[in-house]
């Protein structure tokens, strides 16, 4: 990695990792739609096609619906899910991190986020790195390290 400029750098950290962080971080000036799609508009992807990737995006988060809708349109828990979408929309994603996915959530869309998230990791052969305090969360990964724990 070390070899790669800075641009290779930040062209590699934009196509393989996806990010959705505790804050969504949506830009307000953005359609929700536009949101999801911006990873792809940056990498020189035509318009019509972003759009149409960042709607099968969101259809997968449940927010078919919410493409046109402005930012502050929706809800916080809605905003998550879009940062979902967002780091899920690139197809050469090889690696998701999520920071409290569903921190914002009700239970039913907290539950919904995790399956999308295993189920990406499973069918899609992502690898996936989920920070979280919610147990049920925690139990639906592979491999659970709680930095609580007294070193070994």
């Amino acid at each position: 990695m070390n070899s790669l400029s800075t641009r290779e750098r930040s062209k590699l950290r934009r196509q393989r990792i996806g990010l959705a962080f505790q804050s969504p971080e949506l830009l307000p000036e953005l359609s929700v739609a536009d949101n999801v799609a911006i990873t792809l508009l940056f990498d020189g992807w035509k318009r019509e096609k972003a759009l149409a990737v960042a709607q099968e995006s969101l259809r997968r988060v449940g927010l078919t619906e919410h493409g046109d809708k402005a930012v502050d349109e929706i809800s916080r828990g809605e905003a998550q899910r879009v940062a979902i979408a967002r780091a899920l929309v690139h197809p050469a994603t090889q690696l998701l991190i999520a920071d409290e996915p569903t921190a914002n959530l009700d239970a039913q869309s907290a539950r919904d986020i995790t399956a999308l998230l295993v189920s990406q990791v499973e069918s899609r052969g992502h690898a996936c790195l989920i920070a979280t305090h919610d147990m049920s969360v925690a139990a639906a990964c592979h491999r659970i390290i709680d930095l609580r724990a007294p070193a070994a």
